[in-house]
């Protein structure tokens, strides 16, 4: 036996397993020779080492317990570590070799099919995980608090478990197990009665503890303190390492508490741990490949010497029921030799006593059949009970799904909505079930003014029809008089629905907006003042182009730069940042020029700043977005005639009540309808604005995408489910809202289906709004059109203009060429050079 550390926990026990098998009725006459050797595997090849020692000695079986666990002494100090072996070098010695490595978990190495190897390990992870979660589903939890330290064997399973239980919509709470310092077996004390003292405030009764032996008795020994150790808790101990001796449950006698164990082959071994359970078994395992191999010499198939190094032929043959279940290797994997046929038994306690109530395997996951009541156990008041439930489709509280009918969908797989979630997640908790009948007319109810009965939902829960209407129904103090209300769910009100604006047709003239026509025509004056004073400032002075034309130092042209029709020009293209295309030569011109650039450069800017923002902004109808801005407009308005708020704004002695009451009341017999269809499609083809109720809301945003909900909620009331009058079940389902909210189920449910923007929103949205379009242009183009207009009438005018022009000194040069010219003739002769 090669002990990779702390070989004094095992070699005992293996001496004495050989001891009893030797020793046993009916084996063949075989005798055991155990030689130890402890090594660290920190040594390269370490166990190749090892192998060549023994089998030196002729030894060619070789029992490798390669434990990585940190070794631990009697009074709990941390006094060393492990290294794994790697076993998988082993196939380079000898094959004639039969190796049987017993380790704790790690990444499983490829071997020859030849290989003399075989492995039996401590549980993976995901079989650990697969272990509590089969038990838990047994058991139908769907919530529990996970208590955990970091040592613990079971430690390694808790984020595959985790994963396990989020795929099953279980409600998990982990918390770590407070221990001080480094030691695995220290448990802070105070803390732990801290942590205790939350699970019990926050009334979970299930308890999964993922601890070794010393802390589950100190943890238990704090529940029996703050009274959880009792017929209302239930616990899971998961230690694989914790035997059931170390375990103290005399505190459990007559307290109803419920316990869950696991524990390998409680009929052998007695309080051996599990690791060590492995080890024997992998000791016995060669012990009896050795028995077959001495019923091959009895049979004469080879000599007793060839025995020795032959054990490695039987391992598959051999099968028997050892410390942690059935063991064989008959159908382990060729590549990894593990063995993969771990059994756990499950056991629960009855008082102080432990039975086992079933097992748990890797081939089979958990059979089990509990002695508890679960359903008791759940919830004393609504396990196992079956609730009739009357609703109303009414999004997003109960719709039906897309697909229901094409599907084939029944019962309440047929719906979805917020109601739906949380009712399907408190049936999996409270652990009840349900049917519920959904009906598309049927109203809240009335009180009948008569006789005092109730129709609608009321009255089915009155006549004990329906144990709970579910629908989120607004709480009011008349309807107290027939049922009961839970917890608020959500806060309803009323909302302003009018017909959604359109884009209105930008103005013709938008480019002119950043500027009033008052600047326009400022401007404008100015352009023709500062022409003005240029023209007259070259005509008298002497030192602007006109003057220095006169006095011949420029020529004439140059003369006329600053005329008027060229100073209006020049101050213009100044005007529109086009550059002017003539300046002033003297001061006076330059001075007036600088200040009037000055001028046009602030112009420019403001104007530019401003035409962004007027191009962007759309051009809506007046919106109303309160209460007040409708008293303030001139909006017509209406509402349910049987909603509270009508009476509200009727009776109100305050503004801006007071003035929609007055309205209400004079406008009664075309505003307030009976029908909320009415209202909507009054809304939708005139000038109206619909006060409504929070049913319409999300029909707005989903289905009738001419109108839009504005503004914010008012006359805000909290909105509950029904029960009828002095339902047991009202407590439960409170309790259950509250923890909802705490634990913020509520707020998923409320961004999955409420907070969500709406196909009309989507659809609206779809195009970019800050996006400039054609229209914002418009007048641009129009102007752009009367320019090219203007540009082709003047064109055409001064083309026929030259034209005419040419043709009168054409027809003046025809007429002095009838006049002979004097200077053809010299002294009455012909010249001869003209000729």
């Amino acid at each position: 036996m090669y002990a990779a550390g702390n070989r004094e926990a095992y070699g005992e026990g293996v001496r004495n397993v050989l001891r009893d098998f030797s020793q046993s009725q009916g084996s063949p006459d075989v005798t055991f020779n155990l030689e130890e050797l402890e090594s660290s595997c920190v040594e390269k090849e370490a166990l190749d080492n090892a192998a060549v020692r023994f089998r030196q000695r002729g030894i060619c079986n070789i029992l490798v317990v390669n434990n990585d666990r940190k070794v631990v002494s009697l009074d709990h100090n941390l006094e060393g570590e492990a290294t794994h072996c790697a076993y998988h070098d082993l196939t380079q010695n000898n094959s004639q070799l039969l190796t049987m490595v017993v380790q704790r978990p790690v990444e499983a190495h490829g071997l020859p099919p030849n290989s003399g190897v075989w492995v039996t390990s401590y549980p993976e992870p995901d079989d650990l995980s697969l272990m509590i979660v089969n038990t838990v589903e047994k058991y139908k939890w769907t919530s529990a608090f996970v208590l955990y330290d970091k040592f613990a064997d079971a430690y390694r399973s808790l984020e595959k478990f985790l994963n396990w239980a989020a795929d099953r919509d279980w409600l998990l709470r982990v918390k770590e197990i407070p221990l001080i310092g480094e030691g695995p077996d220290k448990v802070d004390k105070p803390a732990l009665t801290e942590l205790l003292r939350q699970i019990k405030t926050s009334r979970e009764t299930h308890v999964i503890l993922l601890s070794n032996s010393a802390i589950i008795n100190d943890v238990l020994d704090r529940a029996v303190y703050l009274l959880m150790v009792n017929y209302q808790y239930h616990w899971i101990i998961t230690s694989l390492n914790a035997p059931l001796g170390d375990i103290s449950f005399e505190d459990f006698h007559d307290t109803g508490v419920r316990v869950t164990f696991f524990h390998p082959n409680t009929e052998l071994g007695g309080t051996t741990r599990i690791f060590e359970r492995l080890v024997l078994d992998g000791a016995l395992s060669l012990a009896h490949s050795a028995v077959e191999a001495a019923r091959a010499v009895d049979r004469g198939e080879m000599s007793a010497g060839e025995a020795q190094c032959r054990l490695r032929d039987y391992i598959t043959e051999i099968e028997f029921e050892g410390y942690t279940g059935n063991v064989n290797y008959k159908n382990v994997s060729v590549s990894t030799r593990l063995r993969n046929n771990l059994v756990m038994d499950l056991m629960e306690n009855t008082g102080s006593d432990l039975v086992k109530v079933g097992k748990w395997s890797q081939v089979d996951g958990a059979n089990l059949t509990s002695q508890f009541n679960s359903s008791f156990f759940t919830n004393p008041v609504l396990g196992g009970k079956v609730l009739r439930i009357i609703s109303k489709e009414r999004d997003p509280w109960v719709r039906l799904k897309q697909h229901a009918d094409t599907e084939g969908l029944k019962g309440v797989e047929r719906y979805e909505g917020f109601l739906i979630d949380m009712l399907n997640l408190m049936a999996k908790r409270l652990n009840f079930t349900f049917t519920i009948d959904v009906r598309d007319n049927i109203t809240i109810g009335s009180q009948s003014e008569t006789d005092g009965s109730w129709d609608g939902m009321i009255g089915l829960l009155a006549r004990r029809e329906y144990d709970l209407a579910l629908d989120a129904v607004s709480t009011r103090s008349f309807r107290l008089k027939a049922v009961d209300f839970t917890e608020p769910i959500e806060m309803a009100g009323y909302y302003l629905i009018m017909r959604r604006p359109s884009r209105a047709a930008p103005e013709l003239l938008q480019f002119l907006n950043p500027f009033s026509y008052t600047v326009w025509v400022v401007m404008l004056c100015a352009n023709l003042g500062v022409a003005i004073l240029l023209a007259i400032n070259n005509c008298l002075n002497p030192y602007e182009w006109g003057g220095l034309a006169k006095r011949g130092e420029v020529e004439e042209e140059e003369g006329k730069s600053l005329n008027f029709s060229n100073s209006l020009w020049s101050v213009w293209g100044a005007y529109v940042a086009a550059g002017p295309e003539f300046l002033p030569r003297s001061f006076a011109g330059r001075t007036l020029a600088s200040l009037w650039f000055f001028v046009c450069l602030v112009a420019i800017s403001s104007y530019t700043a401003n035409l962004a923002a007027f191009l962007t902004k759309t051009n809506l109808d007046r919106q109303i977005s309160s209460l007040k801005d409708l008293a303030n407009s001139d909006y017509r308005f209406g509402a349910l005639e049987r909603n509270t708020i009508v009476k509200f704004l009727m009776n109100s002695t305050d503004e801006p009540y007071k003035t929609l009451g007055r309205r209400l009341k004079r406008w009664k017999g075309e505003v307030l309808l009976d029908s909320r269809e009415k209202l909507l499609k009054k809304a939708e083809e005139e000038r109206f604005v619909f006060i409504a109720d929070n049913e319409n809301q999300f029909r707005v945003k989903e289905e009738l995408c001419n109108l839009m909900v504005v503004g914010e909620r008012f006359f805000r009331s909290p909105t509950a489910l029904m029960f009828p009058r002095g339902s047991p079940f009202v407590t439960e389902f409170n309790r259950q809202i509250l923890l909802f909210r705490e634990e913020g189920v509520m707020d998923i449910l409320r961004d999955r289906y409420l907070n969500v923007p709406g196909e009309c929103s989507t659809k609206y949205v779809a195009q970019d709004d800050d996006q400039l379009q054609i229209e914002s242009f418009i007048g641009l183009f129009y102007l752009l059109l009367i320019g090219v207009a203007l540009f082709l009438i003047v064109g055409l005018v001064e083309i026929f203009s030259f034209r005419a022009q040419g043709q009168k000194n054409e027809s003046d040069g025809e007429k002095k060429d009838d006049a002979p010219d004097p200077k053809l003739k010299i002294n009455g002769e012909l010249n001869a050079t003209y000729l």
